[in-house]
């Protein structure tokens, strides 16, 4: 490559380049014995000489290379710009909804498992101390049921003191708790069970039980219950569904109510997640979940 390229200034050049602009550049390049060049660099998108040779210093920029060649060097056009930055923005616009999604899947589906984990061995801790036997039936307090004050006292001397929380409220209804990764979940009792709406984001959470719309969502809100001695993702009449079955629920919502309070009601959905090894499958309706809350 150097001596095509010494031959091509000596030869062919010699009249067409001022003498005191580049024969400097043009010796100080053909004398070079180890820094050689041995690929062109000559490019509109490159400003330089490349230099295959470990440890080569010497590098041509497109200022020292004369008029002749600067055509090669010359910068973009605006059009080319805005080509490339149009051509960026439709990739960006497709592929960045799929990678937020499966992130937001990803967190949902760690803090729902986590939750889980952290919860059961709550019970299992109050099992082990109370020596209630799970499966058998378990009386809440009467002044528990619908009564945020009476269900936080109970939550405190039972299953709280083994749960590590940053916050906690008590509402009309029922009780809000909120934990460090930035989750929590509202409660309240009723018919000896302990429902909980776990938030992926405690902002979502809300403690009245009287709105069904956004309880426990499927996308932002789930459902778990606490009832006679064991902790269940979904209910209790819901844990030998197939997935089929779980899936379809998850989707639709429930059956027994209107179609409006279904969108805010699905039971299945916690379960479904579980049965899937704590995973987001593809088939979930976490899209159509997503359009429904716009």
């Amino acid at each position: 490559m150097k001596n095509i390229f010494c031959r091509l200034f000596k030869n062919k050049l010699r009249g067409k380049i001022s003498q005191k602009g580049i024969s400097g550049n043009i010796k100080s390049v053909c004398n070079m014995k180890e820094n050689i060049f041995v690929d062109t660099g000559f490019s509109r998108f490159a400003s330089h000489f490349s230099l295959e040779r470990t440890g080569a210093t010497h590098v041509a920029l497109c200022d020292s290379v004369g008029s002749y060649f600067r055509h090669w060097c010359r910068a973009f056009t605006l059009a080319e710009v805005l080509v490339t930055l149009g051509i960026i923005g439709v990739v960006a616009a497709i592929t960045m909804p799929t990678l937020i999604d499966n992130h937001q899947k990803k967190v949902a589906a760690t803090r729902l498992e986590k939750f889980y984990s952290m919860m059961s061995q709550a019970v299992y801790q109050w099992v082990g101390d109370t020596g209630f036997i799970p499966g058998t039936t378990y009386n809440f307090p009467e002044n528990t049921k619908y009564n945020g004050k009476g269900l936080e006292q109970w939550y405190n001397a039972n299953l709280g003191k083994y749960i590590k929380s940053t916050s906690q409220v008590s509402t009309d209804s029922g009780m809000f708790v909120a934990f460090a990764d930035g989750s929590g979940f509202n409660a309240y009792q009723t018919g000896g069970n302990m429902y909980f709406f776990f938030c992926i984001e405690a902002k979502y959470c809300n403690t009245q039980a009287s709105s069904a719309e956004g309880y426990f969502d499927g996308k932002r809100t789930f459902l778990f219950d606490f009832a006679n001695g064991d902790f269940y993702a979904s209910l209790p009449g819901q844990q030998n569904m197939s997935r089929e079955e779980l899936l379809r629920a998850c989707k639709y919502g429930n059956s027994d109510n209107s179609e409006v309070s279904s969108k805010g009601r699905r039971h299945t959905c916690t379960r479904l997640i579980q049965i899937d090894g704590w995973q987001i499958k593809d088939d979930y309706p976490w899209s159509q979940i997503m359009l429904e809350k716009k």
